[in-house]
């Protein structure tokens, strides 16, 4: 069978690499600014579940916890007491996908895929995996997500614990975070409304608690988040869409690699969409509703949750999972003191929620 995938991103060619052992496949990569906007954080687990042994020089620290941060600076420390996560150079990351795809026998084409391209394309199976650029999609007619978060980051030099990241919870509707990398932090956060004024901010508070070491930004990306739809359509027949194109992303965090990827495994089955959401639909499913929960609580009810949290650290501790929303939920509420006090502080919530 010929398969075409569009975008060469990692989804893209993670397709591209599954859809190879039995298929010729070509890859269109447009030829165009291919800078990364990411936040780079992907989890030790999650690169297992997709296969991939990442090579030395991708993975710029490696993370064993995270620590939380309410409204009023209290901290819930969450120490996995091994590593949980990999903080990865994206563009070294996007180069070794690449290239395992094309030594596995993938053709590589550098060439801007049009609608007309589509009609033209020689083709049993067609994957868009173009990311957040939807252009395609809306000039197909195809479905693409239609609520967004938008990003922004910058590369400092921080005072923080190599070994946690930290998620400050200061901005309305997600959170704030530092990733330590080598010698840097990446420092940002996402929004649904103009994230830079927020991102400045919580850069002088940074100043203030002398955390800043310079005042020197060593890079600035910038990008939108899509947010996941459970009633996206991906399968059309010839046409698929996998990725950012299809919104597989987890709407708590805005991580969509190692979920992205794990829909990427079934693009090659004539029932990718059943199957996929049977993989994951609930799961993004579960991150949907956590990002909502969350996003409309207000500072004072984020602090009660944190410190609930706080109390039975050690459920996520041993259980946490940065993608599987659903083991997290289960250890907690399996536990029948954190079932009570979370039942009790469901008023104070519900009057965020109404």
């Amino acid at each position: 069978m010929n398969v075409s995938v569009i975008g060469a991103g990692p989804i893209g060619c993670i397709a591209a690499y599954n859809l190879s052992r039995h298929n010729d496949v070509s890859l269109f990569q447009e030829p165009i600014d291919r800078k990364v906007r990411c936040a780079g954080l992907i989890s030790k687990s999650g690169t297992g579940r997709l296969g991939l042994r990442l090579r030395k020089s991708i993975i710029k620290n490696k993370v064993r916890g995270a620590i939380l941060i309410s409204p009023y600076n209290e901290r819930v420390e969450i120490d996995g007491r091994e590593i949980k996560a990999y903080v990865i150079d994206r563009n070294e990351f996007d180069e070794f996908l690449l290239e395992r795809a094309i030594d596995n026998g993938v053709e590589l084409v550098e060439r801007r895929i049009s609608k007309n391209d589509i009609k033209n394309l020689n083709s049993d199976r067609i994957i868009i995996a173009t990311g957040t650029n939807y252009n395609l999609q809306k000039k197909l007619g195809i479905n693409s997500p239609r609520e967004f978060l938008v990003g922004a980051q910058y590369v400092m030099k921080v005072d923080c614990d190599d070994d946690f990241v930290e998620l400050h919870f200061n901005v309305p509707g997600f959170f704030s975070w530092i990733i330590p990398t080598d010698d840097y932090a990446r420092v940002g956060l996402c929004s649904k409304r103009n994230p830079t004024p927020y991102l400045e901010k919580f850069v002088r508070e940074l100043k203030r608690n002398g955390r800043i070491k310079s005042d020197r930004i060593i890079d600035r990306n910038f990008g939108i988040i899509p947010i996941y739809n459970p009633k996206i359509r991906t399968d059309y027949g010839k046409i698929l869409l996998v990725g950012d194109s299809a919104g597989h992303v987890k709407a708590s965090t805005g991580g969509g690699i190692i979920t992205g990827g794990i829909a990427a495994n079934f693009v090659g089955d004539i029932e990718y969409e059943y199957k996929w959401r049977k993989e994951i639909g609930r799961e993004l499913f579960l991150h949907l509703l956590i990002h909502r929960f969350l996003s409309r609580l207000s500072a004072k009810n984020i602090s009660r949750l944190l410190t609930l949290l706080g109390e039975y650290k050690h459920i996520l501790e041993k259980n946490g999972d940065m993608d599987i929303a659903s083991r997290n939920m289960t250890a907690l509420f399996k536990n029948p003191k954190f079932m009570v006090k979370f039942i009790l502080n469901l008023p104070f919530y519900a009057l965020d929620l109404l």
